[in-house]
């Protein structure tokens, strides 16, 4: 109880019955309730939050068989020379983070061949696009086990040990920001936070798997043969859910489709993401029973020095607002950023209105 409350209280009962009333102090509680009841502060709490959220496609920074990776913040150059007055950074950006993570590699899953890619990325260049706004990181795909031992680990644990040294770093400064794709406890492979923007904030559910591994592969990776154990997490979470999932041949990204379609359906996602062809697929916006949702199956590429040409990639682009009275999440706009990207180098191209 509020202190002035208590000493309310003590007063009245040293009073008279005649100076202060049972009717008279009804008429107080009564003004006093509704000057709490209508604080400001609960006012602002039941706002609607208008947020934004934006996707890219394949990223990292790393050319194939590179042992030892190096920091120079490249990633955040480039991009900034695409993008150099973040236009498209929104108040939450994904990313498919299509590397491992660590200083050094001492073997990788295969020897440097035409047709065999192996990608480490320095976790400065992790740590300088989590500085530019993406927030939304996924690490699951072909590549998140290239490192097969390093000093660090092999590739999920050396990126596991580095990503926690990220979100830390995050977290002691106020800010959010989600991996999900590699853990070294798979009950630890939903990643869950609250992000606060301009307008309030905004509760996230996000999961990165791959659809493809074996057991080895699956041991510290989040893959789809698991997905249904994370089916009722999902279920339960209000405010944003996001699916990403990355396929590595032409049978796993059909099963992508047939997954997000699912997890569409039974209403336990409000973004579906895939990645996996390097090209862009199409965006959908789709009528449900339980509002609008978007599914994407291929963003394309972004920035990467190890992949080649592609002039047909997309940045997904979407507004949203959530009501925390209700729980309630509303689609109001989506749209689509096509970009044209040459390994490290891409340039914005149209926009394509969908809502």
């Amino acid at each position: 109880m509020p202190p002035f409350l208590s000493s309310i209280l003590i007063f009245s009962t040293f009073v008279t019955p005649l100076a202060f009333s049972f009717n008279d102090s009804n008429k107080f509680f009564q003004r006093l309730g509704g000057i709490i009841n209508n604080s400001p502060k609960d006012e602002k709490k039941r706002e609607a939050v208008s947020f934004t959220f934006n996707a890219f496609g394949d990223s990292g920074w790393s050319r194939s068989h590179q042992r030892k990776s190096s920091a120079n913040s490249s990633f955040k150059r480039h991009y900034i020379k695409m993008d150099p007055r973040l236009s498209l950074i929104g108040d939450l950006n994904y990313i498919n983070w299509e590397t491992s993570v660590g200083r050094s590699c001492d073997l990788f899953w295969s020897p440097p061949s035409p047709s065999h890619y192996a990608f480490l990325t320095h976790p400065q260049e992790l740590r300088d696009a989590a500085g530019l706004g993406f927030n939304v990181i996924g690490l699951a795909n072909n590549h998140s086990y290239d490192c097969l031992r390093s000093n660090e680990g092999n590739g999920p644990l050396q990126t596991f040990g580095h990503i926690q040294n990220i979100k830390k770093q995050h977290d002691s400064k106020g800010n959010s920001i989600l991996f999900s794709g590699v853990f070294s406890d798979r009950k630890s492979a939903v990643s869950v936070g609250s992000f606060r923007t301009p307008n309030g904030e905004v509760p996230v559910t996000f999961l990165s798997a791959y659809v493809g591994g074996n057991s080895t592969h699956c041991k510290y990776i989040s893959c789809t043969a698991y997905l249904d154990k994370y089916a009722a997490e999902f279920k339960r979470k209000k405010g944003l859910r996001v699916l990403a999932l990355h396929s590595w041949n032409k049978s796993s990204h059909q099963e992508l489709k047939i997954i997000l379609d699912r997890w569409l359906k039974m209403n336990l996602v409000d973004i579906a993401i895939g990645s996996g062809p390097h090209v862009a697929e199409k965006v959908y916006l789709l009528k449900t029973p339980y509002g609008e949702k978007v599914k994407a199956t291929s963003l394309g590429n972004f920035i990467h020095p190890g992949l080649g040409y592609q002039p047909n990639n997309i940045v997904l682009k979407t507004q949203w607002t959530y009501d925390p009275s209700s729980q309630g999440l509303a689609l109001n706009k989506l749209s689509a950023r096509r970009v044209s990207c040459n390994g490290e180098s891409c340039s914005m191209k149209e926009e394509k209105v969908y809502k």
